[in-house]
């Protein structure tokens, strides 16, 4: 009698016989199954009839899968400032200045000019010598000139908490003796933006804005951007 592999014979009731397509053994053929594969998000048929010892399971490596949309984002919200915690000492320089209250200096060069004042760089009671905020840029080696620079007011309350005050944009090549570059006067109003274009011309390693103050009321700024000439 001719070998017949691992098919089964049934002389009363007669069953096909197959190979297997990958172990070539011979078996009844409805012992064999068709072998499934993943492509892409769903399994398609190799078309092979293979055995049950060859049969494989679907790699899961080879399966994509349909990435869910983004969760709606909450209104307002009030996210941990990582860039400043992790890494204080940033390409924007050092933060320097007299308004170390609130959220202290580094609050003003966190990229988020939309923040009420207790997220901001504030001194609670204002001085009439001048409330300073502003960047050592490190070295020499990394003095910049600038060509114009951006202050935001706190989205609840002006620079200065009794209304308009004076401003000055100053520039220096140590951390004293300032040179006045641009000057004026604020329009005491909630969340003021003060845009100043400079005409630049001097390279300095400090930067700094001065608020004048009252003595009484509260002085803030939610952000400063300086920007480099060139």
């Amino acid at each position: 009698m001719r070998p017949h592999g691992r098919a089964q014979v049934d002389r009363t009731k007669p069953q096909a016989w197959a190979i297997c397509d990958r172990c070539g053994f011979l078996y009844n053929h409805r012992d064999l199954a068709w072998q499934f594969q993943w492509t892409g998000p769903r399994t398609a048929n190799q078309n092979l009839l293979v055995c049950s010892r060859c049969m494989d399971v679907p790699q899961e490596q080879l399966r994509t899968f349909a990435i869910p949309a983004d969760p709606e984002p909450i209104p307002h919200p009030r996210v941990e400032r990582y860039r400043v915690d992790n890494n204080p000492m940033s390409p924007i320089g050092i933060p320097f200045g007299t308004m170390t209250q609130a959220a202290g200096v580094k609050a003003a060069f966190d990229s988020n000019a939309n923040k009420p004042f207790a997220f901001c760089a504030a001194t609670f009671t204002s001085t009439t010598g001048g409330n300073t905020i502003g960047v050592n840029f490190g070295s020499s080696q990394d003095s910049i000139v600038a060509s114009s620079f951006v202050a935001t007011a706190p989205n609840n309350a002006p620079f200065l908490g009794s209304g308009t005050t004076t401003w000055s944009f100053q520039g220096s090549a140590v951390a004293a003796g300032f040179t006045v570059i641009a000057n004026g006067n604020t329009l005491g109003t909630v969340g003021e933006v003060l845009a100043v274009t400079l005409n630049p011309m001097t390279t300095y390693q400090y930067y700094q804005l001065v608020l004048g103050g009252d003595n009484v009321s509260s002085v803030a700024v939610a952000q400063l951007t300086i920007s480099q000439a060139g």
